[in-house]
């Protein structure tokens, strides 16, 4: 006896557990499994009813079965966003007892003191191999966090039925258990004692009967800014009752001593079985949240989500909806463990007031791909919603371990810090070990659920295991997981010691600062990648910078380069260090390249007369730069029509939840009747082939049958056709399926029925009261084949691929099939290869051509259209019709925009072939890289140099420099030279176009040459002067701003005796701002005086340097007179020094006069006899 019971929550052979749903809304099971009396409702897991039924000998129980020990896996968790990176985390069991049973765990945190926590788990007394006595939903606390534990195995406020969920008010004062009642009602104790004490209330009525209350979940509202802060919600599936299999809510706003009425949330949803497994979350603003799943037949995986929220604090919800369609949980198909599995959805908001407050995140396992649902894959998946579940994320996968290798990741639990936003989740893994164990795994994000790192948390790996004495596979339904404050408090069972326990690891989270919002860009053409982030942390020493987990280098700024090593995928990774450690990375990730597909001929055709056969061929090419992944499915398409088979149902109970045939790996729930036309498999005429068909509800007198359409008339009456006839076999097995050497090639139905009783097959036709019908879609290849089918091509590279034609039987005609090409390319993951076949002795063929195959745009050329054989009268037809004279005759004129293959298809009234021909036009040169040089020029400046950037599908250039008085240009390639006009001044234009054989492409953007002017300059002549004269400065020169040069010059003065006697060469220079400059000319004489350095009027009077910067020499020599009287002048006559000095000897002394201002001066020699005048310039 096969018990199709897959799950709810605990069953005990001598106390009420739990309830459970089955079947569809109005189709209870009628009959009874084998060997039974009477049928029993697997909808109900009330351990009354378990009892009864028990008791009659109708169910099993969980029978004693050694437990293998435990392998010790290490207690430390290496994880970055763990705060130590490298913790010890050892397990702690939550009771030293060994006579107890512990599982199905809820653990809540105090909101007032995060190491204060409670756990609420499922206990039972224990015998050493079974379980005795049923306490139901206990209570345990720690407030150490984690390290030790206090509390009972006994029931919170009594015996109860289990289902446990806990919760803790804001203030830490009151303290809540969820369960169900032993009513069959719902029940919440609580505490505000610390749990010396406990007070229950019954806040779910029973619904009577064997019926009862099932998969409840609480929440309590901790809001801070909540209007609703401290209300308690509570709802769960209502199985018997006014609203059976919908999910009821009821709140309390008294702290748990009085309870709303019972409130329908879910009918909107219409489920086609019922509802079950609800979790409920409250938002930052008082927003209640429920979510749950949707069973549209039964037996059934979970198939979607069904979501609800109020924004009155429960008072009223809006309209159900399915938030996600299409998934497929395990609840049915299972894991392969020891134990029964849910996929129920579990939910966490957050309340942070941090980035991603209000984000409601949805966690659940499923099997493959959420939408896609094959493999086997089981993964467990999230998605989020930011607008208050208006709409919702894609999935996205949580554990990190690769996909396809059939590991299960289950249970999944999930919390949101109520202070920090971080995210934590918890579930049962096998990734690392053997397909019947288990490890426990958590994973923590940090943004908002986009990136998840994910770790191992357990310290052992375990064989879970149905607990011994209760029934149903049951070890627990849940696991659990919370947080506040960074300290996060997993919690889950296993069997370790051979006693069912449940232990938690408790883990702080890395809180240090870390990077956010790391951005990668990439330059496609050199790989060369730049990474930018953002980092609002202080006192941090540097950041490390990872690429695929390995450390690239180190960098205090915020921007880091890196050059990717070759194509592919790169992910990186970016951390900040502390002085107490390593923060959690930012990550983004990178691709460099893609493969990309090119398939050369587009089309296989043959003719080949009765009884011959050929092979042709086409190149797959991988023109891109990763390697490019394909598989192959050929289907045959002619005789192709629309089926029209009869219709076929069943009513469920048994059902086909597997088939495998070839390429078809189906696996599903109950539909009645499911068309799966969409998946084929391909098979080869008078060849073998296995198929197996799994029952998902065995009953022994379940009978198989197995339909094939071999002519493709659209029924399955003809001889042969019913290829499986099994009956009381339980309806399922692998067996032969031998295709005909006649049957008719092409795509064709095989029909799958099961049904229950009757000791026949049945008909492929008509409904059921038990069972289901499935169709599949079977393609024939009898004159094609086609290998290889499948293959990896690295870049660069190509692979035939070889289509085998066989005309043996083939009567004379046109046949003709698709290869379908996907790929990994994605741009174009899917090509179609046409395959034509012509059988006849005087086959028609048609050969395409043009003359010529290679014009310019704007050109045309003679298409021509060579057709022989046939009946001799041909229609003819060229695709695309654009550009043509006329598309329907043998020789058109074509006149293409761009490159284009025509195809030209002949029809000579029995059949049509095909050929094409392509018509390469080449496009004139694109514009020109615009000229780049020297743009600023005087007027007699040497030849100079610009190039250009290029043109596409340029060969040579024509340089272009406008206007023709600026001079010339040279230079046919990507430079051209100018050889300027040295009379030439103003503006001149640069451009230059690209050649090709088809012309001039358009000219490049101006490049504007301004020529500059050499400036007019004039130098007025000098007057002689004498060498016994002071410097003085040179004028005349224009315009004004140039400078002098020459002998004796410096800083614009002439100094005669410096220059010396004789004649001088002045020049005058200008420049203007362009650099452009000019010069003048004069020459200038100095006359020697003698006797200048002699006595004049008695008097020898010299200075030295003059000019000077006001400290100079005086030497003074009298020839008539012992005495003088020294006067230094200004220019204006005043005087400024005066002196007597008698001389005994010759006088010499220093004078400074650095304070009086630049200019002329005179000193002035008076004695009784005469005087002496001369001038000093002071210039600073």
């Amino acid at each position: 006896m096969k018990q199709t019971q897959r799950f709810t929550a605990t069953i005990l052979i001598v106390v009420l557990f739990t309830g459970f749903a089955f079947a569809q809304k109005q189709n209870y099971p009628s009959k009874p499994k084998d060997g039974q009396t009477e049928m029993v409702d697997t909808r109900i897991d009330n351990m009354g009813y378990w009892t009864k039924k028990a008791e009659q000998g109708l169910i099993p129980v969980n029978p004693p079965i050694p437990i293998p020990p435990a392998e010790f896996t290490g207690s430390e968790i290496n994880a970055k966003s763990v705060k130590g990176v490298m913790e010890d985390s050892p397990d702690v069991p939550l009771t030293s007892a060994t006579n107890v049973s512990e599982s199905e765990n809820s653990i809540f945190v105090d909101p007032s003191d995060n190491e204060f926590i409670i756990n609420s788990n499922n206990s039972t007394s224990w015998s050493g191999g079974s379980v005795g006595t049923l306490y139901g939903a206990n209570y345990f606390y720690s407030a150490d966090a984690g390290i030790t534990w206090s509390g009972t195995p006994q029931g919170a406020g009594g015996t109860n039925s289990g289902d446990p969920a806990t919760a803790i008010s804001l203030d830490g004062t009151r303290m809540y258990v969820n369960f169900i009642h032993s009513n069959g009602g719902q029940g919440v104790a609580r505490s505000t004692d610390g749990g010396s004490s406990w007070q229950t209330a019954v806040c779910g009525t029973p619904p009577g009967g064997w019926n009862i209350l099932d998969k409840n979940h609480m929440w309590i509202d901790n809001g801070p800014v909540s209007p609703n802060e401290g209300n308690l919600y509570v709802a769960w599936t209502g199985f018997g009752n006014a609203n059976d299999s919908e999910i009821e809510f009821v709140r309390s706003t008294d702290g748990g001593v009085t309870w709303s009425s019972h409130m329908n949330i879910s009918s909107a949803v219409n489920a086609g079985s019922h509802n079950q497994g609800v979790n409920i979350q409250t938002g930052p603003n008082g927003e209640v949240y429920t979510a749950w799943t949707i069973y549209d037949s039964w037996p059934q995986d979970e198939k979607a989500i069904g979501f609800a929220k109020s924004t009155n604090g429960g008072s009223s919800f809006t309209t159900a909806t399915r938030i996600i369609n299409n998934i497929r949980g395990i609840r049915n198909t299972e894991v392969g463990k020891n134990h029964r599995v849910n996929s129920f959805p579990v939910m966490a908001v957050d309340i942070s007031g941090g980035p991603y407050n209000g984000n409601i995140y949805v966690v659940w396992t499923n099997i493959g791909v959420p939408g896609v649902n094959s493999g086997t894959d089981a993964d467990v998946y999230m998605i989020k919603s930011a607008d208050g579940g208006e709409n919702w994320s894609s999935p996205m996968k949580l554990n990190q371990d690769a996909s396809g290798l059939g590991k299960k990741h289950y249970m999944p639990w999930i919390t949101c810090d109520p202070e920090t936003g971080n995210l934590s989740a918890i579930w049962y893994d096998d990734r690392n070990v053997g397909t019947s164990q288990c490890e426990v795994y958590c994973a923590n994000s940090f943004d908002g659920g986009e990136t998840w790192e994910d770790f191992k948390v357990s310290d052992v790996a375990f064989t879970p295991s149905a607990i011994p004495g209760l029934a149903g596979g049951y070890m627990g339904d849940y696991l659990g997981i919370t947080a506040r404050g960074g300290l996060v408090y997993p919690v889950w069972t296993d069997n370790r010691n051979g006693i069912y326990m449940a232990y938690t690891s408790p883990f702080v989270t890395n809180s240090l600062p870390k990077p956010e919002n790391l951005e990668v860009a990439l330059d496609e053409a050199t790989g060369a990648t730049q990474l930018s982030w953002e980092f609002n942390g202080e006192d941090f020493l540097y950041f490390n910078v990872y690429r695929n987990g390995t450390l690239l280098g180190t960098t205090n700024d915020l921007t880091y380069s890196d050059n990717l090593p070759d194509y592919g995928v790169f992910a990186y990774g970016v951390t900040a260090m502390h002085d107490d450690g390593e923060s959690v990375a930012a990550s983004a990730s990178i691709q460099w390249g893609n493969p990309h597909i090119a398939v050369d001929p587009v089309s296989v055709g043959a003719f080949l007369a009765p009884g011959e056969s050929t092979t042709k061929a086409f190149l797959i090419e991988n023109v891109g730069e990763l390697p490019l992944e394909y598989s192959l499915a050929t289907s045959v398409t002619s005789g192709k029509g629309t089926n029209a088979y009869c219709d076929a149902s069943g009513g469920c109970d048994e059902y086909i939840s597997q088939v495998i045939f070839g390429d078809i790996d189906n696996s599903s729930s109950c539909d009645g009747y499911a068309d799966y036309s969409n998946m084929s498999t391909t098979v080869n005429a008078g060849e073998s082939y296995d198929i197996t068909i799994v029952n998902g509800n065995t009953y022994s007198s379940d009978d198989l049958g197995i339909w094939i359409d071999w002519n493709q008339d659209d029924d399955f009456e003809d001889a042969g056709e019913n290829v499986v006839c099994e009956s009381d076999n339980g309806g399922e097995g692998t067996f032969t399926i031998n295709i005909p050497d006649d049957a008719l090639a092409g795509e064709t139905t095989m029909r799958i029925r099961i049904k229950w009783s009757g000791s026949d097959c049945g008909s492929p036709c008509g409904a059921t009261t038990y069972g289901e019908v499935e169709d599949y879609t079977i393609s024939v290849l009898g004159w094609i084949q086609v290998e290889p089918t499948e293959g990896t091509i690295a870049p660069g590279e190509s692979e035939n691929i070889f289509v085998h034609l066989d005309a043996s039987d083939l009567a004379a005609g046109v046949y003709t099939a698709e290869v379908n090409i996907t790929s990994n390319d994605p741009d174009l993951n899917n090509v179609m290869v046409p395959v034509s076949l012509l059988v006849g002795d005087d086959v028609l063929q048609v050969t395409a051509t043009g003359d010529p195959l290679n014009i310019c745009e704007g050109e045309s050329t003679q298409l021509e259209a060579a057709a022989s054989g046939g009946s001799g009268t041909y229609t003819y037809s060229w695709d695309p019709e654009d550009g043509l004279s006329d598309p329907n005759i043998a020789t058109p004129v074509a006149t293409p925009e761009t490159t284009t293959t025509y195809l030209l298809s002949v029809n000579d009234g029995f059949s049509t072939v095909t050929d094409e021909v392509t018509i390469n036009v080449n496009p004139l040169p694109e514009v020109a890289g615009t000229p780049s040089g020297e743009t600023d020029m005087c007027m007699d400046s040497p030849n100079s140099t610009y190039t250009t950037s290029g043109s596409v599908g340029a060969s040579s250039y024509l340089w272009t420099l406008e206007p023709a008085s600026a001079g010339s240009i040279s230079g046919g390639g990507d430079v051209g030279i100018v050889d300027w006009d040295q009379s030439f001044a103003g503006t001149a234009t640069i451009t230059v176009a690209g050649m090709n054989d088809c012309g001039e492409g358009i000219a490049s953007e101006v490049l504007e040459v301004n020529i500059h002017e050499i400036p007019v300059v004039t130098l007025d002549a000098f007057a002689k002067t004498y060498d016994n004269l002071p410097a003085f400065e040179l004028t005349g020169g224009m315009p004004e701003g140039g400078e002098y040069s020459g002998t004796g010059v410096s800083n614009g003065m002439f100094d005669p005796a410096v220059a010396g006697e004789g004649m001088h060469t002045i020049t005058y220079t200008y420049s203007t701002e362009f650099g452009c400059e000019n010069f003048a000319e004069q020459t200038i004489e100095v006359e020697h005086v003698s006797g200048i350095a002699d006595y004049v009027n008695g008097i020898k009077l010299e200075i030295f340097p003059n000019p000077n910067s006001g400290i100079f020499t005086i030497n003074l020599d009298l020839k008539n007179s012992d005495k003088a009287k020294l006067t230094i002048l200004n220019n204006q006559g005043m005087e400024m020094l005066n002196e007597d000095i008698a001389l005994n000897s010759a006088y010499s002394k220093q004078f400074d006069l650095s304070q009086f201002a630049e200019g002329l001066y005179f000193i002035y020699i008076q004695t009784d006899e005469s005087s002496l005048l001369k001038k000093i310039v002071i210039r600073k």
